[in-house]
């Protein structure tokens, strides 16, 4: 059965029109769904036409949204697609694309040029970031020659200066291990890491090494206090050898201190 259009009426939301059938409002469409489908007062609709009128304007709807997301930063097509979850999602994809708003290749190529300039994350940490929004390896491979060595050099002796203002009171071996794990948690090779301490060139500074180790040898002596004496002593060089300190001037230290607390 067909019905007539009695009346179309602009919404306040520009670009969107109500429409009236046999004197009732029956929907709502786009400016641009109501030009393709040339929508006016007198035309007759049946429901095989409302049919393709409501696709027609849930696609419209679907690219919009998509358009507005679009607005506020470069996005992947996997980002896109999980926003949109079903609303006419293939034509939109392809529509944006068309469009050159989804480009996955130039997205990975300006992520990767952001974090190359904004963070200390190396490659792969960047890869793995990649890889969940959906960008394929061929693309993240190529967008990674935007991040090239001198710069993932820069990036990680930053960071290894950093650690090592961190480590003042750590062992030499220890702040060694700390840079080099440090890089590798960021993303950077194991390479890059052994580079990256030859650059630093830190020698021991025998008279701080000694200071820290006292002053860990004293911590943990206070705190193992009720253990007996033997396990004491194992438990403490045991620790202090994981931290990197030498175990025969532990070893001096706690007989310095076992000799203090016997004499008290």
């Amino acid at each position: 059965m067909k019905q007539k259009i009695t009346s179309i009426t602009a919404q306040k939301r520009p670009g969107h029109f109500n429409v009236f059938l046999d004197g009732n409002y029956a929907f709502s469409v786009s400016e641009e769904v109501l030009v393709k489908f040339q929508l006016a007062k007198g035309k007759e609709l049946d429901s095989a036409d409302l049919k393709e009128i409501f696709k027609a304007d849930d696609l419209s709807k679907a690219l919009n949204k998509a358009l507005d997301y679009l607005s506020y930063s470069l996005r992947t097509e996997k980002e896109t697609r999980q926003k949109l979850a079903k609303e006419g999602l293939e034509t939109v994809v392809k529509k944006l694309t068309k469009m050159k708003l989804l480009n996955d290749s130039e997205y990975a190529k300006s992520y990767v040029r952001t974090m190359a300039k904004t963070t200390d994350k190396g490659p792969r940490f960047i890869a793995n970031s990649l890889k969940e929004k959906g960008i394929s390896l061929y693309d993240t491979e190529d967008a990674l020659l935007e991040y090239p060595a001198e710069m993932q050099l820069k990036n990680a002796l930053k960071l290894a200066r950093k650690t090592v203002a961190k480590s003042k009171k750590k062992s030499f071996n220890e702040c060694n291990q700390r840079i080099t794990q440090a890089l590798l948690n960021k993303g950077y090779s194991s390479e890059l890491a052994s580079q990256v301490r030859q650059s630093l060139n830190l020698t021991k500074d025998v008279d701080q090494e000694h200071e820290n180790l006292r002053l860990e040898t004293e911590k943990l002596w206070h705190k193992n206090s009720r253990i007996d004496l033997k396990k004491r002593r194992n438990k403490i060089k045991a620790a202090l050898f994981r931290k990197g300190f030498d175990l025969y001037e532990c070893d001096r230290i706690l007989d310095e201190l076992e000799n203090t607390e016997t004499e008290n």
